[in-house]
C-alpha cells in the first residue's frame, strides 16, 4: 500500500531538512516558474520559507514526529550502539545520508552512535559538528512534538545516551 503524503493546515508544526522546526502561518500565492502557486508560508526562529501546497510529498519538509516516533527514538537512544566504524569516510557518508533523510529515527540512531564513538576517541571536526547539530535538531523536534521547551528534555537525552554508552563499558 502506498504511503499517503501528509496533509497540512495553518498552525501545523513542520520540520524542514535545513531550516528546522517551523509553524505554518498562512497560505500565500507565490510565483513559481512563472506561474502563481498556492504555498504554505512557514516561520522558523531564523527565517521564513514557502513550499507549494500541492507538493505535500516534499522530501525536505515533514510533519513534526508523532508520539509513537518519539517513543521509538527514545528506545534507539537507550539501546546498544551499532556500526562504530573507524573509517572517517564511512562516517562522513553516514552523516550525509542522515542529514538527507532527516527523520527523527535516523537522527537518533546516528546521535547514539556518534556519542558512543566520542566515548572511545576524539571525534574529528565533521563528526563533532554533526553530533552537536543533530542533537540540537533531535531536541527541537522532540520538544515540538511534546509541546515543551527543548532545554527541559536535554537531561533526559543525556540519560538515554549514558544508558547506551553503558553497553560499551559492559563489553570492554
Amino acid at each position: 500500500m502506498a504511503k499517503q503524503p501528509p496533509s497540512y493546515s495553518i498552525g501545523d508544526m513542520v520540520v524542514h531538512r535545513y531550516y528546522g522546526i517551523g509553524k505554518i502561518e498562512s497560505i500565500d500565492n507565490k510565483p513559481f516558474d512563472g506561474v502563481k502557486v498556492d504555498c504554505f508560508k512557514v516561520s522558523t526562529d531564523n527565517c521564513v520559507y514557502w513550499f507549494p501546497k500541492d507538493s505535500l510529498d516534499n522530501p525536505r519538509v515533514h510533519p513534526v514526529a508523532s508520539q509513537d516516533m518519539i517513543e521509538e527514538a527514545a528506545e534507539i537512544l537507550q539501546s546498544a550502539p551499532k556500526d562504530i566504524e573507524n573509517d572517517p569516510t564511512q562516517w562522513k557518508e553516514r552523516i550525509d545520508d542522515v542529514v538527507a533523510d532527516g527523520s527523527i529515527i535516523a537522527i537518533s540512531t546516528l546521535v547514539r552512535d556518534l556519542n558512543a564513538l566520542k566515548m572511545q576517541k576524539n571525534l574529528n571536526r565533521t563528526q563533532d559538528q554533526a553530533l552537536n547539530n543533530l542533537k540540537d535538531r533531535l531536541l527541537r523536534e522532540w520538544a515540538a512534538s511534546m509541546k515543551v521547551d527543548a532545554n527541559s528534555i536535554r537531561p533526559t537525552l543525556q540519560a538515554y545516551l549514558n544508558k547506551s554508552n553503558s553497553y560499551l563499558q559492559n563489553t570492554a
